[in-house]
């Protein structure tokens, strides 16, 4: 990824790299057998549905506009198993989950999500992601992913959180005042 051009963002979150773990997990756990690709794109669209229901995402992870959609780094990354990522767990251990990547990129977690980490909301989002976006195909996803207006927005560069709220809502200005506001300053 070459970056794109620079678009300030003013809602930043500090990602929650273990509720990221988590969240794969939930996933891994909720559909055994979902593969890197769609654990990537439901982890983006349960934010994307939190911010907007809710007023903030779950993990706050950093999305950029990828050749195959969005793609969150931090999850990304713990699924790569990249040093960033894993030196943010703090010297918790490896991750517990294992990806099979000569059986597809399948995720395997060793555990199941630890449910005190996330909010109920946190996985009704998730649920929802999975439900809507679970049983797509790779080029579906692509597709679809490819339509988002912050994905647009981007142009090949980082998502702002605020491209990710709906437009057509009638308090968008104030929704997005909001977050510039609050993002850097809440816990995920």
């Amino acid at each position: 990824m070459d970056g794109g051009p620079y678009r300030p963002s003013t809602a930043r979150y500090v990602v929650n790299t273990q509720k990221a773990v988590e969240v794969i997990l939930w996933l891994a756990t909720a559909k055994p057998g979902v593969d890197i690709y769609h654990v990537v794109k439901c982890a983006f669209f349960a934010d994307k549905d939190h911010l907007n229901r809710y007023g903030r995402p779950v993990t706050g992870d950093h999305y950029e506009a990828d050749v195959y959609g969005p793609k969150g780094k931090c999850v990304w990354g713990l699924l790569r198993r990249e040093p960033e990522e894993l030196l943010a767990l703090d010297g918790n251990g490896p991750p517990p989950f294992q990806v099979q990547d000569n059986n597809g990129w399948i995720v395997e977690p060793e555990r199941p999500a630890n449910l005190r980490l996330l909010s109920k909301s946190d996985v009704e989002c998730l649920q929802k992601a999975l439900d809507e976006y679970g049983d797509l195909s790779f080029d579906e996803l692509v597709e679809l992913t490819h339509r988002e207006p912050a994905y647009a927005a981007a142009e090949g560069g980082r998502i702002r959180y605020e491209d990710l709220l709906d437009r057509g809502d009638p308090l968008w200005a104030e929704k997005a005042a909001d977050l510039a506001e609050s993002a850097q300053h809440t816990v995920l």
